[in-house]
């Protein structure tokens, strides 16, 4: 009977190591992915931070090209002047302009930068960089819908894992047990 326990004492030990080893790998990958979301946000922000350094207006500093922000995977950006309002804006959300929120300018206004996800009013979610310039807040911004659907696959691949684990673990301990049963058994004998 002690050597049941035993077992199953190294089998629980075994297993808290595979799910904190599991838990590990899902944070770094996810907390990996979501972070580098942000790079193309960050890349259009500062971009379009030097166009209106060097003298462009609003209207010219940002991508020729609108994006429906909707249904495009494709970074937009958002300048608003000192007051908050957006004046200008690569990016629209079918028809109408996209609606950043004030707050994270605020936050902006007092430490110069500030990169979040922003979630819209019918549930799109974007990687979002914001900056300030003497004169300008500018947002950089893309979606994060297949960021988080390779988050998703992720979530259940290392679920897969952890539970494999967790039977093939149980199975191996029960033959392991079973193995030295007999074998203690025919010693004894």
């Amino acid at each position: 009977m002690k050597m049941g326990k035993n077992l199953f004492l190294i089998w629980i030990i075994a297993m808290f190591f595979i799910t904190f080893t599991c838990t590990v790998t899902y944070l770094v990958t996810q907390q990996a992915l979501r972070l580098g979301a942000n790079a193309i946000p960050a890349m259009l922000a500062k971009d379009t931070a030097i166009h209106l350094q060097g003298g462009l207006n609003p209207a010219a500093s940002i991508p020729a090209n609108k994006v429906d922000a909707s249904q495009s995977d494709e970074g937009f950006v958002m300048i608003y002047d000192k007051n908050k309002n957006l004046i200008a804006t690569s990016g629209t959300m079918k028809t109408k302009d996209p609606q950043y929120p004030k707050g994270v300018l605020e936050y902006v206004s007092k430490n110069g930068e500030d990169r979040v996800t922003w979630q819209t009013l019918n549930g799109l979610r974007f990687a979002t960089v914001a900056i300030k310039t003497d004169n300008y807040y500018i947002v950089g911004a893309r979606s994060l819908f297949e960021i988080e659907n390779i988050i998703e696959h992720i979530t259940q691949l290392v679920m897969y894992i952890w539970l494999a684990c967790l039977i093939g673990s149980a199975m191996a301990m029960l033959v392991i047990y079973a193995f030295m049963k007999k074998y203690l058994i025919k010693i004894e004998k």
